[in-house]
């Protein structure tokens, strides 16, 4: 039997679960569990393990599916896979949110992160989500990664249709060709149109279940549901206060402070590597940090048990996520 492997990574909600699910012959094995951190503001569970699901090639070959958690603080999972389980994979798939506002820092990040495992393999670039934002574009794509001299396919897909996931399985083991992949995709396809009414008994109904679409909630909402975090603040790019969970005003006040002594940072030295965050730490009292865009920033005031990691990870992640700022800058 001869064995290919896939290896998908990217942003927390990004697709990766879904799109193995899509095509996956089995049921997927997933380690998902109930969000407690900022992706609450786009999914009820996460990924905390690894998704796995196989699709059978043929009568003598299979492809196994590999897909990574999402968030940086499951980091030593993705060493496991790229140094084990998916050492020998044919190629990694990066999915790209859309609807993130800084989706190509997000292509950075991942790319820095598996550069060593990218380059000996072939590298997809997928984007979810584009029905919902169109923009950045493929052009604006693909000039990005021209910049950076990377040549790498980019598609655009719907990661709960299968043949939108098939068109990435084509793309990586495309010099297979002793793979029928019509009656691959015919059979994918059948199975897909099978489970689009699933009996109420099974996994594929608890899965759309599970997925559905999440109540939308405000940057401050997601961050006061994170555990570690005890008061957030949302700043406008002129440093007003656009929300708030905070009734101290001596305490936004320091947050705007220290917003504004970044900005004043950029002004005075401009030399000087760009300022995203500011924080302030004492030995068992709680932190106060300032993490700041272009157009937004985000004060938070977290307990001690949280580390300056842990709190940029989420802090990152619900600025991705914002949708209270006008004229978001998409890079």
């Amino acid at each position: 039997m001869k064995s290919y492997k896939v290896l998908f990574v990217g942003s927390p909600g990004s697709g990766k679960t879904t799109a193995i699910r899509t095509i996956s012959d089995v049921d997927v094995v997933d380690t998902d569990t109930k969000v407690s951190d900022s992706t609450i503001k786009r999914k009820r569970t996460t990924t905390v393990g690894m998704d796995y699901g196989k699709l059978s090639l043929g009568e003598d070959s299979v492809l196994h599916l590999y897909g990574t958690p999402g968030q940086e603080r499951f980091k030593f999972m993705w060493d496991l896979m790229v140094s084990d389980l998916a050492n020998d994979a044919s190629a990694l798939i990066l999915l790209i949110d859309n609807t993130r506002n800084y989706p190509f820092r997000d292509i950075d990040y991942y790319l820095s992160e598996f550069w060593d495992y990218i380059v000996k393999r072939h590298f997809i670039i997928a984007i979810t989500r584009s029905d919902l934002t169109p923009s950045p574009t493929e052009a604006e794509y693909q000039n990005y990664l021209k910049d950076k001299g990377i040549l790498a396919p980019i598609l655009f897909i719907d990661a709960r249709k299968s043949m939108d996931v098939m068109d990435l399985v084509v793309s990586a083991l495309n010099q297979e060709s002793d793979i029928d992949w019509a009656e691959v995709s015919h059979r994918v396809a059948m199975t897909e149109l099978k489970n689009r009414n699933p009996d109420p008994d099974s996994p594929q109904f608890e899965w759309l279940r599970k997925t559905r679409d999440v109540p939308k909630i405000s940057i401050i909402e997601a961050a006061m549901q994170v555990r570690g975090i005890s008061g957030a603040t949302h700043l406008n790019k002129e440093f007003n206060t656009i929300d708030t969970s905070q009734e101290d005003l001596e305490c936004n006040n320091l947050f705007k402070s220290l917003a504004k002594l970044a900005a004043a940072i950029k002004s005075k030295a401009p030399q000087l590597e760009l300022v995203r965050n500011i924080s302030l730490h004492a030995p068992d009292k709680d932190s106060v940090s300032v993490f700041l865009e272009q157009d937004q920033s985000l004060g938070l005031l977290t307990l001690p048990a949280l580390t300056h990691k842990q709190i940029r990870q989420q802090a990152e992640d619900l600025l991705q996520w914002s949708d209270n700022v006008e004229n978001t800058e998409k890079t």
